[in-house]
């Protein structure tokens, strides 16, 4: 009988120190070894990032897929107006926001993963505009120009000493700040203003889902192709974080995934 007990009760004690011992492990597992979870914002800006049936995709969010799930992270994607998504991930650790361009302004202000993509950006006319002539820069100042609010484009124009013009000045010279470039090409058809700053692949874009032909709109200015497109981290984000997501693209870009997904979006020989 004692050597009955005896065995009962050296088995039940061995199942509580596993039981024990798993517990333990689960709760002494560092965090960077557990499943990890981001906030990923972003505006209305394809082919790099729009909404479609319900879904974030676009380049830069099925690059931010790919590389997420190399890096063990999961992620949340939601469409927000840029100026809102901006506020967002200044605010709330473990956010991060794209297609963000890495400005000189910004560069304390995230963790950097990329880059995404290069970037440039262009002033349009539409084509039957052929009282609008633009030779440098200083020739655009008389006209009304529809940018996106918060985006680097519409900051370099106010530093360079373009004045912000409110609703009421619909026929006035000056910014037009405009929710994001899709809606911004709808304002530009219906000659709201004179002049469109964009992405040149998002005035493409843009224009073909409008209705332009390809003739219908007219580069008259490049305003910026010296930066490119990254995804910026809140400050507050455990380093680690950029770490393993740059690793994951690195490895993305080395393994040809990241040109294979480039082709589905981009038109030969951009760059």
């Amino acid at each position: 009988m004692l050597n009955i007990a005896r065995l009962l009760f050296n088995k039940w004690g061995a199942r509580m120190s596993t039981r024990v011992a798993i517990v333990s492990a689960l709760l002494l597992a560092p965090l960077s070894a557990m499943a990890l979870e981001i906030s990923a914002l972003t505006e209305s800006l394809p082919p790099l990032n729009y909404e479609l049936d319900g879904a974030v995709v676009g380049f830069s969010s099925e690059l931010l897929d790919l590389i997420a799930k190399d890096a063990d992270i999961s992620v949340n994607k939601q469409l927000l107006p840029w100026s809102r998504a901006y506020d967002m991930v200044a605010r709330q650790g473990n956010t991060l926001i794209y297609s963000l361009a890495r400005t000189p302004e910004r560069e304390a202000q995230f963790q950097w993963v990329g880059p995404i993509s290069t970037r440039r950006i262009v002033l349009y006319k539409l084509s039957d505009r052929a009282d609008i002539s633009i030779k440098t820069l200083d020739d655009a100042r008389p006209y009304r120009i529809g940018v996106a609010r918060e985006s680097a484009a519409a900051k370099g124009l106010i530093k360079q000493g373009f004045l912000i013009n409110g609703a009421q000045d619909v026929l006035g010279p000056g910014l037009d700040l405009g929710a994001n470039d899709e809606s911004n090409m709808k304002k530009f058809i219906g000659k709201r203003f004179d002049l469109l700053v964009s992405l040149d692949w998002a005035a493409a874009y843009n224009a073909k889902n409008a209705g332009l032909g390809p003739d219908d709109l007219q580069a008259v200015w490049v305003l910026d192709e010296g930066l490119s497109y990254w995804y910026g981290l809140n400050p507050a984000t455990d380093p680690d974080v950029a770490r393993r997501l740059n690793a994951a693209l690195l490895k993305i870009k080395s393994d040809g995934r990241y040109q294979l997904l480039r082709q589905r979006y981009f038109p030969k020989g951009s760059k």
